[in-house]
């Protein structure tokens, strides 16, 4: 077994696609319609992440941040690996994307920092 893609709820599919494709050089592998909803699968590297429009309520307050989600029983966030993390750091604050953490060193290795999507959604980027 393997985890063949991750499924994010945003409000504007649009917005979502061109913000992962910009900070993430994310290709969009399909679009399409199903069950009145707007749906595009997205590859980042290796990694797939479908995307659902029409999120209308958002995140609540006490699940936008880091600390304040870990309390919530569910998926907490979208990792990914990069090979170079200081250099997507640096990209990505001179993009202007919203940080959630400072650089920190994990337990089992290696360091991430946690960004988040134009939904506030939190994503770990991760290197070894």
């Amino acid at each position: 077994m393997r985890i063949h893609h991750v499924a994010l709820t945003v409000r504007n599919l649009g917005v979502s696609i061109a913000w992962y494709a910009d900070i993430f050089d994310a290709h969009v592998i399909d679009k399409y319609e199903k069950h009145g909803l707007e749906i595009a699968q997205l590859k980042i590297g290796n990694a797939w992440i479908e995307l659902f429009a029409g999120g209308e309520s958002g995140l609540p307050d006490y699940r936008k941040t880091l600390k304040g989600d870990i309390s919530t029983v569910g998926t907490k966030h979208l990792a990914l690996e990069t090979d170079d993390l200081d250099a997507l750091v640096k990209k990505l604050r001179e993009k202007r994307v919203a940080f959630e953490t400072e650089m920190d060193t994990a337990h089992f290795g290696g360091r991430y920092v946690f960004i988040k999507d134009p939904d506030g959604i939190l994503i770990e980027l991760y290197q070894k």
